[in-house]
């Protein structure tokens, strides 16, 4: 019986003392956003900024062309010549961070919908 408890005890303990894993990834290296967290970010800009019905799009326009058009205008945000989209107007609503004109030091908005639909429509 004491064995148990030993053996239970140990396999306890060495299940809180596990270091966690981090998926590679360049929003979380040197201590940036977490993935999930950029995630979250990017879907609630996404339907505040985006898609809503003082925004650029209606809810019933995102589908996964229309977020393909919108990656590909966040992807060519500092080129200088553009997919020729209208989304490369629509994206001016997000903040473009350190990449474009600062935006008072504030996070990038438009990397974090880019994740956001990345993920969220497997582009």
């Amino acid at each position: 019986m004491k064995q148990l408890i030993a053996i239970l005890a140990l396999g306890v303990s060495f299940v809180w003392t596990q270091v966690p894993a981090f998926a590679s990834g360049s929003l979380a290296a040197g201590g940036g956003i977490s993935p999930r967290h950029a995630y979250t970010q990017g879907k609630a800009l996404t339907f505040q900024k985006l898609v809503c019905e003082s925004c650029p799009l209606q809810k019933g326009d995102l589908d996964k062309a229309r977020a393909l058009s919108l990656k590909n205008s966040l992807e060519a945000r500092d080129e200088a010549e553009k997919p020729g989209t209208p989304d490369d107007e629509n994206i001016t609503v997000l903040c473009p961070g350190s990449q474009g004109t600062a935006c008072d030091g504030k996070t990038d908005e438009q990397e974090l919908v880019h994740y956001y639909l990345s993920r969220r429509y497997k582009l």
